[in-house]
């Protein structure tokens, strides 16, 4: 039966839902893929528009949703009674369309990403807590509770000062030693 369906089309539309019913099937498994772990975003193939994740207007997702706009909105046309040349503008159309909605999409997911992890300069100036008493003279062995990117962190903390800084004092950040570590002084209300 879908031969003879098959074979009862004219070559044109032979040829675009060849091209819409292959790109469907291609979509589809890429999105099984993605779903269970085989394929991920760093397998395009792009350099246009490129991003640091590999993304671009070009990537392999991008082309299989042109072929797919294009192979169904040719069917489309054609079945609409529009000629070969309307059928092939139109498809042209509505595959670039597709290619560009899929890299703006993509592009806007990736910006919702981070990475997570704290940049702890970005506490420098901040009020915090002192949370286990900061000896003297640069000792170490202190510490401090300050709110970095809106989340609550505990650091090692040192000091200049000549006398020790109790738990529950307010302190100020003043700059950072290594990663994760903070020089602080006392906070004068």
């Amino acid at each position: 039966m879908m031969e003879l369906w098959w074979r009862a089309l004219d070559l044109e539309l032979q040829i675009f839902y060849g091209i819409g019913i292959i790109s469907l099937f291609s979509l589809i498994l890429q999105m099984v893929l993605l779903l269970f772990g085989g394929l991920d975003d760093h397998s395009d193939f792009s350099n246009v528009g490129d991003h640091s994740s590999g993304l671009g207007v070009l990537s392999f997702r991008g082309i299989t949703a042109f072929f797919l706009g294009f192979g169904w909105a040719g069917v489309i046309a054609l079945k609409a009674g529009l000629g070969l040349a309307a059928a092939i503008a139109i498809g042209l159309g509505t595959g670039g369309l597709l290619m560009f909605g899929i890299f703006l999409l993509m592009t806007s997911l990736l910006r919702l990403q981070s990475s997570g992890s704290l940049n702890y300069s970005n506490a420098v100036g901040e009020v915090a807590t002192v949370y286990v008493t900061i000896p003297a003279d640069r000792k170490s062995g202190g510490q401090i509770e300050v709110m970095i990117q809106g989340r609550l962190a505990t650091a090692e903390a040192l000091q200049r000062g000549s006398t020790p800084l109790s738990q529950g004092e307010k302190v100020r950040v003043l700059e950072t030693v290594g990663k994760s570590t903070f020089i602080v002084e006392p906070l004068n209300l």
